[in-house]
């Protein structure tokens, strides 16, 4: 199964986290508060995002779409994957954002 098929099957919510992260990710401001909300004591995803995610998503979102490919590869030598560190971008919610 090559990327474009499994992407697929990511839902139309995780496509669009991945895409308006990369999107906000390239403001510094925009990237900054991000950050300050994904680890905020609220957030209900801190610690995992924190403990286990943090460097790919960051990562990730520092990529452009044409590295796809590339990324799956990379992320596949180190125990990932890409549709997992997809699935694994916080969301953005609440007053405190």
């Amino acid at each position: 199964m090559n990327l474009s098929e499994k992407l697929k099957y990511l839902s139309y919510q995780d496509r669009a986290r991945l895409q308006y992260g990369r999107i906000l990710w390239k403001n510094p401001e925009a990237k900054a508060r991000l950050l300050d909300h994904w680890l905020d004591e609220r957030h209900p995803y801190r610690d995992r995002f924190q403990k286990n995610y943090r460097p790919w998503v960051e990562r990730l979102l520092s990529t452009d779409a044409a590295y796809d490919e590339q990324l799956e590869e990379e992320f596949t030598k180190e125990g990932q994957s890409l549709r997992v560190i997809i699935k694994e971008i916080p969301p953005v919610f609440g007053a405190f954002y």
